[in-house]
C-alpha cells in the first residue's frame, strides 16, 4: 500500500471540498493540500443540471467549472479523482483510499470531510435498466439527453416532487413529453405553505402537467419495452423514469467512529465547521448547518451552503478565525414562468418551534397595473405578533427573486414588519406598483400585532 503524507486532506470535491482546498491556500500558500474525489469531476454546478435537459444550458460539460489540471494549477492542490476514502483512523489522522490503481494510506494534520450526499434509490427491480434515471452528476444528464435522442419517449414519469423533480418535470416537457408526478405527500416542494402550494400546483395542471399525491412507488419493473410504476392503488406505464425522492449524506463507512451524527447520518458541525474530533472539520451536503431563527442543527443539503462552509472550514483549519452565523431555508425554483421561493419559517413551524406567530396572505402584481407584462404574485408573511419580527414568506408568482431577498435581508437582522413597511424600497413602474407586495404584506400584518 503506497502511503503518502499531506498536511491536509480533502475528502470529496464539488462546492464544498474546493472551496476548503482553495480557502485554506489562500491563508497559508505553503500547505500541501489533497482533495480526494470520488466521482471523475472536481468541480461542477449540480444546480444547473436539470436546465441542461432543458437546453438552456448548453452541455453537461457547460456545468463543470474546473478540471482536476486546471484546479491543481489555479488553487495549488493535488486532485485525486476516482479516488474513494473507505476508512478513517481519527486517533493516528490517517484516511485509507482506493482506486482502480491500488490503495493509498494518507496521513494528515488537518482533514476536511466533504463527501456530500447521493440520491436515495430504492431496491426497484428496474434500477439499472436505460431508462430509469437519477440526477446528480454531469453523467446523468447526459445519459438522460442521449436515452430522449435516441428513443424519443412520450411519457416520463418523475418520482418525487422536491426542486429536482420539479425542475427536471419542466425540462422533459419542453422536450415534448408528457409527464406524471408520483409524490408520497400531500404536497410537493417540501414545506411549503398550503395557499402557496394551491396556487402552484394549479399552475401545474393548467400546463399539463399530472400529479399524483399521497403515492409511493413500491417497485419498478421493466415491462413489454416500458417502465411500470408499482404503487398501491394502480400501475403507472412510462417510457422512461426519473428517480427523486431525496439525498442521504455518503457517511455510512464513518459510522461508529466517534463522530457526531445527526439521525440521516450528517455530521454534526458548529460555527467554525468543527466536528467534535480534533482537527477534522466538516463541510457541504454531508454535513448539517446551523439555523438561524430556531438555532437548531439542520440538514438542508444546498450548494450555496457548501461553498460557504468550505470556505470557513478552510480558512479556519489553515488558522483562521471565521464563523457560519447559519441559513434561514432560503429556495427558488419555477416551473415554466410559475415561480416560487421560500425563506425562514411557515406558519406551522413557527408555532411549533414556540413562537407566537401569525400570517397574512397577499395579492398583487409585479409591475404597475398599467404597465405591460405586469405578472401576478402572492406572499404569505409569517412574523411573531408580539415584537413583529419577520419569522419568513413564501412567494408564488411571477418576479419573486427580489422580493424574496429583501425579506430574507430583513430576517437575518432580526428586522420587523414595521421596519419592512417604512422601507424605501425602488419604485418605477415597470418593476413594481407604488405599494410592492412586500410594502402591503407588512402594513397588513401590522393590523396583528
Amino acid at each position: 500500500m503506497e502511503k503518502i503524507e499531506y498536511d491536509v486532506v480533502v475528502l470529496g470535491g464539488v462546492a464544498a471540498g474546493t472551496s476548503a482546498a482553495a480557502s485554506a491556500k489562500r491563508v497559508n500558500k505553503d500547505l500541501k493540500i489533497a482533495i480526494f474525489q470520488k466521482e471523475p469531476y472536481i468541480s461542477y454546478g449540480g444546480c444547473g443540471l436539470p436546465y441542461v435537459i432543458s437546453g438552456d444550458v448548453k452541455s453537461p460539460e457547460a456545468v463543470i467549472a474546473l478540471s482536476p489540471e486546471t484546479f491543481k494549477e489555479k488553487k495549488g492542490a493535488d486532485v485525486f479523482v476516482k479516488h474513494e476514502a473507505y476508512e478513517i483512523d481519527f486517533a493516528n489522522k490517517i484516511v485509507y483510499v482506493r482506486s482502480e490503481e491500488g490503495e493509498k494510506e494518507v496521513s494528515y494534520n488537518k482533514l476536511v470531510i466533504s463527501t456530500g450526499a447521493s440520491p436515495i434509490i430504492p431496491p426497484f427491480k428496474a434500477w439499472g435498466e436505460n431508462g430509469i434515471f437519477k440526477l446528480r452528476n454531469p453523467d446523468d444528464a447526459k445519459n438522460i439527453l442521449d436515452f430522449i435522442r435516441e428513443n424519443n419517449p412520450k411519457k416520463a414519469i418523475v418520482i418525487g416532487g422536491g426542486f429536482v423533480g420539479i425542475e427536471t418535470a419542466e425540462a422533459l416537457k419542453i422536450h415534448g413529453i408528457e409527464v406524471t408526478i408520483i409524490e408520497g405527500m400531500d404536497h410537493v416542494l417540501g414545506n411549503i405553505e398550503p395557499e402557496i402550494h394551491e396556487e402552484f400546483i394549479n399552475g401545474l395542471k393548467e400546463k399539463g402537467v399530472n400529479v399524483v399525491f399521497n403515492t409511493f412507488a413500491k417497485d419498478i419493473a421493466k415491462e413489454d419495452g416500458n417502465f411500470k410504476v408499482i404503487t398501491e392503488d394502480k400501475n403507472y406505464i412510462a417510457d422512461m423514469v426519473i428517480v427523486s425522492i431525496g439525498v442521504r449524506p455518503n457517511t455510512s463507512f464513518l459510522k461508529d467512529k466517534g463522530l457526531n451524527m445527526a439521525k440521516n447520518g450528517a455530521i454534526i458541525v458548529n460555527e467554525k465547521m468543527e466536528t467534535n474530533i480534533h482537527d477534522v472539520y466538516a463541510a457541504g451536503d454531508c454535513a448539517t448547518v446551523n439555523h438561524f431563527i430556531t438555532k437548531e442543527n439542520v440538514y438542508i443539503p444546498l450548494g450555496t451552503t457548501a461553498n460557504k462552509q468550505g470556505r470557513i472550514a478552510g480558512k479556519n483549519l489553515a488558522g483562521g478565525n471565521d464563523s457560519f452565523i447559519g441559513v434561514v431555508g432560503s429556495l427558488i425554483t419555477k416551473f415554466e414562468d410559475i415561480e416560487y421561493a421560500k425563506t425562514g419559517l411557515t406558519l406551522e413551524e413557527a408555532k411549533d418551534k414556540g413562537f407566537d406567530a401569525d400570517a397574512v396572505f397577499i395579492k398583487s402584481g409585479s409591475k404597475a397595473h398599467y404597465y405591460k407584462g405586469s405578472k401576478k404574485l402572492k406572499i404569505k408573511l409569517v412574523f411573531e405578533k408580539k415584537t413583529g419580527r419577520i419569522l419568513g414568506a413564501q412567494f408564488v408568482g411571477g418576479e419573486i427573486h427580489p422580493r424574496l431577498n429583501t425579506i430574507t435581508s430583513l430576517i437575518y437582522t432580526n428586522g420587523t414588519v414595521d421596519i419592512l413597511r417604512n422601507m424605501d424600497l425602488a419604485y418605477s413602474p415597470p418593476f413594481s406598483p407604488v405599494w410592492d407586495i412586500d410594502l402591503v404584506a407588512a402594513t397588513q400584518a401590522i393590523k396583528k400585532i
